[in-house]
């Protein structure tokens, strides 16, 4: 477990950064975007690349997802070298309009590894 916590937190362990062209919540519309690669400093394989779509509830302070925004395979054994660029693009479902004033909502993006070893980055989205 501790081994496990040293990994995540080291530097040099290839990080995902995903860069939105707006971050404003519009249910039913379509937002675009970058995910950013980073290979890390020794070479591991690339297992997936996980964006979820989260919502906090800061009343309760929990968060929950509300679904998938994308998942893309991999298996690939990447170093510092490995620098990529993947398009993302996402409907907002229309059923957030009900819930918008109540909750905030993020995309929580994970670049996991075959030994499970993940760097996770996250993307508020404002509410209109």
């Amino acid at each position: 477990m501790i081994k496990k916590l040293t990994n995540m937190l080291s530097p040099g362990k290839g990080k995902v950064d995903l860069v939105l062209d707006q971050d404003v919540l519009i249910p039913g519309a379509l937002i675009t975007g970058t995910f950013y690669l980073q290979g890390p400093k020794k070479r591991k394989k690339v297992s997936r690349l996980e964006c979820d779509l989260m919502a906090f509830d800061p009343k309760h302070l929990n968060e929950k997802p509300v679904e998938i925004a994308t998942t893309i395979y991999m298996s690939k054994e990447i170093d510092r070298d490995f620098f990529r660029e993947i398009p993302f693009s996402y409907t907002i479902p229309e059923h957030l309009k009900d819930k918008s004033d109540q909750c905030r909502y993020r995309f929580r993006t994970k670049l996991i590894f075959e030994d499970q070893v993940q760097y996770i980055d996250h993307d508020e989205l404002k509410a209109e």
